[in-house]
C-alpha cells in the first residue's frame, strides 16, 4: 500500500484519503481544506498501512471511496478516526448481495487490458470521464489485475470492521450496484447514517470534503452575521434552548463554561435560573458582551482545540459546561469530551443539546455534500465512557414554511445553513428546496 501526503500546512489535523481503485494520488489533488493535511492511501496489493503516518495527529477525518472502503476497514486503527465517511463501497467488496457480484468481479480482474481498463473508467465516471481521465494511475492493466485477484482473495466475511459514521450511496452507481450497498449498510451497520446521491460511482471527492468538514473561519462568518437575527427566526433553537434548561438539576453553578454562546439565548435562560458568579464563553468569532453574570470571560477560537488547551491549565475548575445547538459543529466528539469531563470539578454536570442522523434530512435533495451528524447510539457510547452518570432524551421538532423564500430566509438569517451551499443551478435549487424542515435533537444531562 503507498501513502502519500499530497497537502501539508503543519497542521495536527489530517483529512486521510483511501483510493479507488486504479486511482494514485493526483487524482485527489484538488481536496483541500483550510487548517487540514490530506494523505491518500492507494495501491491495494497489500493491507499494511504504514500506521506511523498518523503520528502527530490529533484529529483524522476518513474518507474511504470504492475498494478503498474495504481496505481501510481491513488495515486502519479505527480508534484513530475521529469521523468516518465511505463512499459507494462496502466491506464486502465480492459479494453477490453485498457488492461487486462475484462473476463480474472476477471477469473484470482475469480478462483485463488497456482497452478494457478505459471501457470501465468510463462506465464508473459517468458524464466526468473527460475531465478526470488525466488523472488516472498510470499503472498499467497487468498491476491493475493483481491488486484485484488480491483483493478478491481477501474479500469474505470478517470479523473486522471500520467504524463508520456516514455512508453515501450513488443511485446510477454501475459498479458497486445500488441494492447491494444498502443491503450491507442495512446488514452490517444499521446506526451509519445513509446518503443517497444521484451520481455514477465517481464523486467529486473535494466537493464531499469541504462540504462535510467545516472551514472554522468561513462558518463563523455566517454565524457573526446572522447574530443581529438570529433570536428572531430561530423558532426551533428557542424550544430547544428552553427544553435544555428545563432538564438542568438545581444546583450551585458558581463558574461555568458556555460553548457556542452566539446570540447569547441559552446564555440568557441558563444566567436567570442559576445566577451564575462567573462566566465563560467560546465561540468562534468575537462576541458582544452578554452582561449574564457579574465575572465574565471571553474566548473566540475553535470550541476544539480551546477545551483541550483549558483542560490543561484549568482541571476540575468548573461547576457546570453548556451548549446549545453548537457541538455538532465539531469534528472529534470523542476528544471533545474527555476533555470536558477533565474540566468539570467532581459533581460537575455538562448540559448540552446536539443534534443527531437524519437532521435537515430534506436539504439533501439540494446538496448531499453537508455536516454529518453523528448516530444517538455513537453520542451516548462516548458520553458513557466519559461521565459516570449520562442521562439523554430526544425529540423531533417539524418548522413548516409557506414557501422557498421564507425557508431560505430561515437559513440565511440563522446561519443554519454553515458551509453546505448546491451546487445546482439557481432555478433548480428552489424546485428541489423543502417547504418544511426536521431538526432532530438530543438533550444530555451528564454528571462527573
Amino acid at each position: 500500500m503507498k501513502c502519500e501526503l499530497i497537502h501539508s500546512c503543519g497542521s495536527d489535523r489530517l483529512i486521510l484519503i483511501f483510493a479507488g481503485w486504479s486511482t494514485s494520488a493526483d487524482f485527489y489533488k484538488d481536496v483541500a481544506v483550510d487548517g487540514y493535511d490530506v494523505m491518500v492511501a492507494s495501491d491495494y496489493s497489500d493491507m499494511d498501512f504504514p500506521k506511523d503516518m498518523l503520528r502527530g495527529y490529533s484529529i483524522v477525518c476518513l474518507f474511504a471511496w470504492s475498494l478503498g472502503v474495504f481496505a481501510a476497514s481491513r488495515s486502519l486503527p479505527f480508534e484513530r478516526i475521529a469521523l468516518a465517511v465511505a463512499v459507494n463501497g462496502t466491506e464486502r467488496p465480492v459479494d453477490d448481495s453485498y457488492g461487486i457480484p462475484e462473476r463480474i468481479f472476477k471477469g473484470t480482474a482475469d480478462g483485463l487490458n488497456e482497452r478494457n481498463l478505459m471501457k470501465f473508467r468510463r462506465r464508473m465516471s459517468g458524464q466526468d470521464y473527460d475531465r478526470i481521465k488525466e488523472r488516472f494511475s498510470e499503472d498499467s492493466a497487468d498491476i491493475l489485475s493483481k491488486q484485484l485477484l488480491y483483493i478478491g482473495e481477501q474479500s469474505g466475511e470478517s470479523d473486522k470492521r471500520g467504524r463508520w459514521d456516514c455512508a453515501y450511496i450513488s443511485t446510477e452507481d454501475a459498479i458497486f450496484p445500488h441494492d447491494n450497498q444498502l443491503s450491507f449498510w442495512q446488514t452490517y451497520h444499521p446506526d451509519t447514517e445513509r446518503r443517497e446521491n444521484v451520481a455514477p460511482h465517481f464523486v467529486d471527492m473535494a466537493a464531499l470534503v469541504s462540504g462535510i468538514i467545516a472551514e472554522r473561519a468561513s462558518v463563523g462568518e455566517k454565524f457573526r452575521k446572522a447574530l443581529p437575527s438570529y433570536d428572531s427566526h430561530a423558532d426551533a433553537q428557542k424550544k430547544i434552548a428552553r427544553h435544555l434548561a428545563d432538564l438542568i438539576p438545581q444546583g450551585s453553578y458558581r463558574k461555568v463554561l458556555e460553548i457556542g454562546a452566539g446570540s447569547g439565548l441559552f446564555s440568557r435562560m441558563f444566567a436567570e435560573r442559576f445566577r451564575p458568579e462567573k462566566m465563560d464563553f467560546i465561540d468562534l468569532y468575537e462576541l458582544p458582551r452578554l452582561d449574564v453574570a457579574p465575572e465574565e470571560r471571553y474566548m473566540t477560537g475553535d470550541a476544539e482545540d480551546l477545551v483541550k488547551e483549558l483542560s490543561s491549565s484549568e482541571a476540575n475548575s468548573y461547576d457546570a459546561i453548556i451548549s446549545a445547538s453548537s457541538i455538532q459543529w465539531l469534528v472529534d466528539h470523542e476528544s471533545f469530551f474527555r476533555n470536558v469531563a477533565r474540566l468539570l470539578k467532581d459533581g460537575g454536570i455538562f448540559a448540552c443539546s446536539t443534534f443527531t442522523s437524519g437532521n435537515l434530512h430534506e436539504l439533501l435533495g439540494v446538496n448531499p455534500f453537508c455536516l454529518v451528524y453523528r448516530s444517538r447510539e455513537r453520542l451516548r457510547g462516548m458520553l458513557e465512557d466519559k461521565f459516570s452518570n449520562v442521562m439523554h432524551s430526544e425529540e423531533e421538532i417539524i418548522v413548516e414554511f409557506p414557501g422557498t423564500r421564507q425557508l431560505m430566509l430561515h437559513l440565511q438569517k440563522t446561519g443554519v445553513g454553515g458551509n453546505s451551499k448546491s451546487t445546482l443551478p439557481l432555478s433548480e435549487t428552489l424546485h428541489r428546496l423543502p417547504s418544511r424542515l426536521t431538526y432532530k435533537p438530543f438533550y444530555v444531562i451528564a454528571r462527573k
